[in-house]
């Protein structure tokens, strides 16, 4: 069984009827774990506290609510007279060069613009199926001089719930993109369409898988499969494209270093998406490194996916020769995620032992590689030797927030001993705010008990066993 060290999980707890502190709601108790020697956080609301949190787990990649702050909305009367100054100029390019000009494409794709801000989505698609239509005729069928009206469509096939269609338009878009693999552009679209599919992907949590398939072979036992959920399905989609996206940028030399590596960063997105948002597994489906009895042996599992995802990025940091501290980095996430789900390093097809030898490992060749480049000490500190190991793997706060975010209730100060592989053997309370209860405590100790840390060097070597010392923030 994978043990998964998350920092924001919700902590369920049945309080007794009649306790003296059975007021308290500790169904989304969370905990924040930070340094003693950190300042204090300000406990109960503060400037920036949920807002902030509801951001960054609401919106998508590159939104911003500031930016809802748009220009006034153009009244009807407005947006009809720029329909018909639209159709007056779209009706005289025709008169002009004829009904296929090229120049028709641009002027359809903003009258299609116009009549969605009206509110006539049948009209805007329309327009918008005229325009792809002339951009065949003029430009080749497969040529990607169309693709920007095609994501249009898309775009008004999604914003107005018609989610099969606009999956449709985007497997034409990925037809598209297979016809022109030379072609630079093909970076962006693929870019542009893993992030629709992970948008889709964090829409769609928590809508249940469709029924079990049933497949018989010459009357034999039914073999049923257990299909995946809308968000899962929506999510290996993103992953596949960003795949896509990063071969095709090597494969072109579109892009610099950190044009690439903010390809790999989404794409590990994707794993502490998934690794955050278990629903998302349906039925079925194992969360371990290895498949359970109940799903075929070829399923690939969250553990299996995010380890190899995880090293193609970390041997992508070496032969890109990013920086120490950059590759180091990598290797730690990798390391983090073998301590948790193993290694699948030389697997045959069936069941295999956890190993923590691949996940030592790497936390050594990380440390080796930032004492030999020279790293200030400070940073590799930091990096392999923190007051307060994390608990892994580490959600990125784009995914699992920060306790900057959160309305904190008060905290409890805690000394942990873990052993050389980050499991906890011992928790002993030495402090606490005035409304850490004892039953805020019990739940301490269940959360920590459950996490997984990373472990620490301590001279340059992995000691047997670690303490450290860790104010826990909470909050409901």
């Amino acid at each position: 069984m994978a043990r998964l060290g998350v920092f924001s999980v919700a902590l369920l707890c049945v309080c007794l009827a009649g306790h003296a502190e059975g007021s308290l709601d500790l169904s989304t108790l969370t905990f924040w774990p930070q340094p003693l020697s950190a300042p204090a956080l300000p406990l109960g609301p503060h400037e920036g506290a949920d807002s902030t949190a509801a951001h960054s787990r609401d919106a998508a990649p590159g939104q911003s609510r500031a930016g809802d702050e748009a220009q006034p909305a153009e009244s009807r009367e407005e947006l009809a007279a720029a329909v018909a100054a639209q159709l007056d100029a779209i009706e005289a390019e025709q008169a002009r060069n004829g009904e296929r000009s090229p120049e028709l494409i641009a002027q359809l794709a903003s009258l299609a613009a116009t009549y969605e801000k009206l509110g006539v989505p049948a009209s805007a698609a329309a327009a918008l199926e005229h325009a792809i239509e002339l951009a065949r005729i003029n430009f080749g069928l497969y040529s990607l001089d169309q693709v920007e009206v095609v994501e249009s469509r898309v775009a008004t096939r999604q914003g107005s719930g018609d989610y099969g269609g606009a999956a449709e338009k985007r497997r034409y878009l990925r037809e598209l993109v297979g016809r022109n693999s030379a072609d630079p552009r093909v970076v962006g679209i693929l870019t542009e369409i893993a992030e629709q599919e992970m948008a889709n992907a964090r829409r769609l949590v928590g809508v249940p898988a469709p029924a079990q398939i049933g497949i018989t072979s010459g009357g034999g036992d039914a073999l049923w499969i257990a299909p995946s959920t809308p968000s899962l399905a929506a999510l290996h989609a993103a992953q596949s494209d960003y795949i896509a996206a990063i071969r095709a940028a090597v494969r072109t030399h579109t892009g610099n270093v950190a044009d690439v590596f903010a390809l790999q960063d989404a794409l590990s997105d994707t794993v502490y998406f998934e690794l955050a948002h278990p629903e998302i597994l349906g039925p079925g489906h194992a969360r371990s490194a290895w498949y359970a009895g109940g799903a075929p042996p070829w399923y690939p599992t969250l553990g299996f996916t995010g380890g190899r995802i995880l090293r193609h990025k970390a041997l992508d940091s070496m032969s890109f020769r990013r920086s120490a501290v950059d590759v180091a980095k990598d290797l730690l996430a990798l390391a983090d995620w073998y301590l948790v789900f193993g290694s699948y390093e030389g697997a045959t097809g069936g069941p295999q032992n956890k190993s923590y030898g691949p996940a030592l490992d790497t936390y050594r060749m990380a440390r080796d590689l930032l004492v030999k480049s020279n790293v200030a000490r400070e940073t590799v500190d930091e990096l392999v030797s923190p007051e307060v190991p994390p608990a892994v793997p580490v959600l990125p706060e784009s995914i699992g927030g920060s306790v900057h975010d959160r309305v904190l209730r008060g905290y409890i100060d805690a000394s942990v001993e873990i052993t050389r592989f980050g499991d906890v053997k011992r928790v002993e309370v030495i402090g606490r705010s005035a409304a850490a209860t004892k039953d805020i405590e019990e739940e301490l100790r269940h959360y920590v008990a459950a996490r997984t840390f990373r472990p620490r060097f301590v001279n340059g070597e992995l000691p047997r066993s670690d303490r450290f010392d860790a104010r826990f923030y909470f909050g409901y």
